[in-house]
C-alpha cells in the first residue's frame, strides 16, 4: 500500500470540509491549515508505513505565534501551543481522562487508522472513522481560540503532569509559563515558582533547563 495513495484519498475526502471551513490543504505537510491573526489551526496526520500496511494518526492543533517565537528565540523548539490525537480526544470525551489513557491507546493501537493491502474495505472504515472526528477538531479549535484559553488549559490547578495536550512535561512548563505571562494571569508569580521547582526536580536535559531559564528572564522584561 502506497502512502501517496492514502494521502490522496484522505485529501479528496476532506476537500469539501476544508473548503467549507476555510482550511487550506497542505499536501506536503499532510495537513489542513488556516490562519486567524497570529493563531494557526491545523488538522494534520502523521503516519508509519511498512509497504503492505499504513498507520494513520489524526491530530488537531492550535499554534500561537507569540508563544512559538519566545520559545524559538530561547532555543526551545516548539511545534504546537496545544495539540492532541483526535482518536484519543474522542475517547476522552466518551469516558473521561486518566493519565494512563494515552499510552494504553498506543499499545492497543486505537490511536490510529490501520490500512493494509489485505483489507479492501479499509478506506470505507477510514472515511467512517474520520467523519465524527471533524466536529471534535472544530470544537477543540474553538475552545482554545485565545492565549488566555491556553493559560487555562495548562495552568488550572492542580496541573495535569501527563497532559494529553502537549508532547511532555518540558513543553507543558514552557507553554504554561509563557501563556500565564502573556494572558496576565494574576497568579503568575506562583505559577512561575511552580514551574521552576518542576524544572529543577525533573530529569530534563541541560539544554531544556537553560532555555527555561532564558524564558523566565525574557518574560521578566515584558
Amino acid at each position: 500500500m502506497k502512502i501517496q495513495d492514502v494521502k490522496k484519498h484522505i485529501f479528496s475526502t476532506l476537500e469539501p470540509f476544508a473548503a467549507a471551513k476555510g482550511f487550506k490543504i497542505l499536501r506536503g505537510r499532510f495537513a489542513l491549515s488556516r490562519k486567524a491573526g497570529s493563531r494557526t489551526d491545523e488538522i494534520f496526520f502523521t503516519y508509519h508505513s511498512w509497504g503492505f500496511e499504513v498507520n494513520i494518526f489524526p491530530y488537531v492543533s492550535v499554534d500561537y505565534g507569540e508563544i512559538t517565537t519566545i520559545c524559538n528565540d530561547c532555543d526551545f523548539i516548539l511545534n504546537h501551543s496545544a495539540f492532541i490525537n483526535l482518536l484519543l480526544l474522542q475517547r476522552i470525551k466518551l469516558q473521561g481522562f486518566n493519565p494512563d489513557l494515552r499510552w494504553k491507546t498506543q499499545i492497543v493501537k486505537t490511536d490510529r487508522f490501520i490500512l493494509s493491502d489485505d483489507e479492501p474495505d479499509d478506506y470505507n472504515r477510514l472515511d467512517m472513522g474520520l467523519s465524527p472526528l471533524l466536529p471534535i477538531a472544530l470544537d477543540f479549535i474553538s475552545q482554545y481560540d485565545s492565549i488566555n484559553s491556553i493559560d487555562r488549559l495548562f495552568n488550572t490547578m492542580p496541573i495535569e503532569q501527563y497532559s494529553p495536550y502537549c508532547s511532555g512535561l518540558d513543553t507543558h512548563c514552557m507553554v504554561g509559563l509563557i501563556s500565564a505571562k502573556l494572558s496576565k494571569n494574576a497568579d503568575y508569580e506562583n505559577i512561575k515558582r511552580m514551574y521552576q521547582r518542576i524544572v529543577k526536580k525533573e530529569d530534563f536535559t541541560i539544554e531544556m533547563k537553560s532555555s527555561f531559564s532564558r524564558i523566565v528572564a525574557y518574560l521578566e522584561q515584558i
